[in-house]
């Protein structure tokens, strides 16, 4: 699996796609983005995408941050799967 610590430097569209949205989103429910990592893994059929980010402040109730999680997968779509941290 490649991780990409820098998303500045990808080159995957829909990875790229996926950052901007997941910043736009966040932004707009009053989180700050720590820290984004990005992996795109070689097995399997197809490529497999993923992205994980850090935000600030830390959802206090498990139920909103799983709500969250759930809102911004369905915003950037099946092509890269999505982790809050």
């Amino acid at each position: 699996m490649k991780v990409i610590k820098n998303p500045a430097t990808v080159e995957d569209k829909d990875l790229k796609r996926a950052y901007e949205i997941a910043l736009k989103v966040l932004k707009e429910k009053g989180f700050k983005v720590k820290e984004v990592q990005m992996a795109i893994s070689p097995f399997a059929p197809t490529y497999k995408k993923a992205m994980i980010v850090e935000i600030s402040p830390h959802p206090k109730d498990v139920f909103e941050m799983a709500t969250l999680n759930e809102f911004l997968q369905k915003k950037i779509g099946r092509k890269v799967g999505v982790s809050l941290i």
